[in-house]
């Protein structure tokens, strides 16, 4: 409970607000959203680490508690520094939080999965998700009407943000209480696996290879765009914090009640269906960002933006299934762990360089405008005619136009990964479900109101230490033989 409401007052939209306030440029927004995938890599070390050192509860508990006092800076940036300072040190503090977050995270997942037994397992996880799901939706509604309504009569809009903030704080270290009372059983026995191998096979897998290139091109494009639609309701359609995360929530729901209906279409038709259809579902919504800021209308503008997130909604939970079901259809058995590892290494690149990218062109396109006027003109009275402007492109919208672009090269890119029959794919459409369910409590994790495709890219590293196998080294015989 104590970390479900961290994750909703200190994530997504409420983050990227406070972000503008300080001073944050749209390349600012960029990096806040490349900050979860560029600290992935630290998994790794953590997994050697935890293997050398035995002790996950100890490293877990106080690498966390350094990642949530790391907050306490955050809500003092408006009065302990200057305006030109404020934003870089916010980089820097979550730049340190996230890093300190996913060294933790991966000693979480190790020492959670020991300690509940498998029986108990996907009962405990229904639990965790229904308390989750009562206390996410409805506390992300709260935290943005609090936002404003405090804002308003503080006469201090950081002052409004502060205090949300500083609750999500408070209740994160007083998760740390009930985090350091969860016992922690005892690792098996350490065994040395062949780290430098994970990417060699699954790289030389001439199907997969295309399915990872497919997934890399995918992230990047939708990592163009996504973590600036937070961007645009503030600014560009002038919205309360209130209805963004209103937004963010009627996707986020969009996506939970159609999931079940997706993995039935996949097992009865195909899973590469399903992906190609939804990915071009989603480049539809994308495409719609552009045509919503060309009325002058507001409430056609809010009923536009709430038609583009229930369209995101419905095709991002296909996307992050039928993604998922295809990777595990192709990895060869016993060796997943390795093959999606590897996916997520890759992937998570291309989403930690797409933002920051967009982000700095975003900056330049602010002040850059392209215009098509298609007119009808009579030479007899120049009183009559019409004119046209079916194309009225300025700032976020031409990243809007890349993210369909690259995003249609990237459907083209899946024309290389040939299906496998697989009996097996009730059961992993089943797995991946749950999986998916169990984060869907999350609406505000991500930077983006849109819910998240964090899950291409997020993998548990400290799976790896059970599933990779034993590296077998030969050692020579005194006489010289191997």
């Amino acid at each position: 409970m104590c970390s479900q409401v961290r994750d909703s007052l200190l994530s997504g939209p409420l983050l990227v607000g406070y972000a503008l306030l300080l001073g944050a440029s749209n390349a600012g927004v960029g990096l806040l959203s490349a900050l979860g995938p560029a600290t992935q890599f630290l998994q790794l070390p953590t997994v050697a680490l935890i293997e050398r050192w035995r002790m996950r509860k100890a490293i877990c508990w106080w690498v966390a508690s350094l990642a949530r006092m790391t907050w306490l800076g955050v809500l003092v940036l408006p009065w302990a520094l200057p305006a030109g300072a404020r934003a870089p040190a916010l980089f820097a503090l979550l730049l340190l939080a996230s890093a300190l977050g996913t060294v933790s995270g991966a000693a979480w997942n190790s020492w959670i999965r020991d300690f509940l037994p498998e029986d108990l397992r996907n009962r405990a996880f229904a639990r965790r998700m229904a308390i989750a799901t009562a206390i996410g939706a409805g506390l992300s509604l709260l935290a943005g009407l609090a936002v404003d309504e405090l804002g308003v009569r503080l006469d201090s809009a950081a002052g409004g943000y502060v205090i949300v903030l500083g609750a999500g704080a408070a209740a994160a270290l007083l998760g740390l209480v009930f985090l350091g009372r969860i016992p922690e059983p005892a690792m098996p026995p350490a065994t040395h696996r062949p780290w430098a191998d994970i990417m060699r096979a699954p790289l030389r897998h001439r199907e997969f290879r295309a399915l990872v290139a497919f997934l890399a091109t995918w992230t990047f494009a939708i990592n163009l765009s996504t973590p600036f639609f937070t961007v645009y309701l503030l600014r560009r359609l002038e919205l309360p914090m209130a209805a963004v995360i209103a937004f963010a929530v009627l996707s986020q729901v969009t996506a939970a009640m159609v999931l079940r209906a997706w993995g039935v279409m996949a097992d009865r038709f195909s899973t590469l269906t399903v992906l190609r259809v939804s990915c071009a579902g989603f480049l539809l919504s994308v495409a719609g960002w552009p045509l919503v800021g060309l009325t002058e209308t507001p409430w056609v503008a809010l009923v536009g933006v709430a038609i583009i997130h229930v369209i995101a909604g419905l095709t991002t939970a296909g996307v992050n299934l039928a993604s998922g079901t295809v990777a595990m259809e192709l990895a060869p058995r016993g060796a997943a762990a390795g093959y999606l590892a590897t996916n997520a290494l890759i992937s998570g690149a291309a989403s930690a360089l797409a933002p920051v990218l967009g982000g700095l062109s975003a900056d330049w396109l602010e002040t850059q405008r392209l215009s098509v006027t298609v007119a009808w003109t009579s030479t007899a009275d120049a009183a009559q005619g019409l004119a046209l402007r079916p194309v009225d492109l300025h700032g976020l919208d031409f990243l809007f136009v890349a993210t369909v672009v690259v995003g249609l090269y990237a459907i083209h890119r899946i024309l290389g990964v040939t299906e496998r029959a697989s009996t097996k794919r009730r059961v992993v459409l089943a797995a991946l479900i749950e999986e998916m369910r169990e984060q869907m409590p999350q609406p505000l994790r991500a930077i983006t109101t849109v819910p998240s495709v964090r899950d291409l890219v997020y993998f548990p590293f400290s799976r790896l230490g059970r599933l990779l196998p034993e590296r077998r080294v030969a050692r020579r015989a005194p006489g010289g033989t191997a």
